[in-house]
């Protein structure tokens, strides 16, 4: 199950593509999701002194030339992104590019990432093996 808490930045100069990443979004179970327009309009969002965004989705085209602070969010989604440097001053916990734009399979990887579905958090032990990989095995 989705964190319906996790907000969602998207910046893509196009509107369609903003629709489109949105959607795909929306159908993996995320809605708090604010998209915009340009690298400013992301910079006053991530400058208020809230908690960051926990997502930032933004086509490469924006930040290309970008002057400034790098956005306060804590996971970013860099498409169209054909340059394999590190794009300045961004160090957020998860970085991941994509050559084109990303689709179903990409998005719900990269939510996959950030937000783990509840199955795949962890394991959960049985006391009796537990106990197995405590004992010293004898011959070895």
């Amino acid at each position: 199950m989705p964190n319906k808490a996790l907000t969602i930045l998207i910046a893509d100069e196009l509107h369609l593509q903003r629709l489109y990443i949105e959607k795909m979004l929306n159908q993996l179970g995320y809605h708090r999701i604010v998209p915009v327009q340009t690298f400013d309009e992301v910079q006053v969002l991530t400058a208020i002194p809230a908690e960051p965004f926990d997502v930032l989705i933004i086509n490469a085209g924006l930040a290309a030339h970008v002057e400034g602070p790098p956005p306060k969010v804590r996971h970013v989604l860099v498409y169209d992104h054909l340059d394999l440097g590190n794009p300045a001053g961004v160090t957020p916990a998860v970085l991941v590019r994509l050559p084109g734009v990303p689709d179903n399979v990409n998005l719900e990887h990269f939510m996959d990432i950030i937000d783990p579905p509840a199955a795949a958090s962890g394991l959960r032990v049985l006391p009796w093996l537990r106990e197995l990989s405590r004992t010293p095995v004898a011959g070895v």
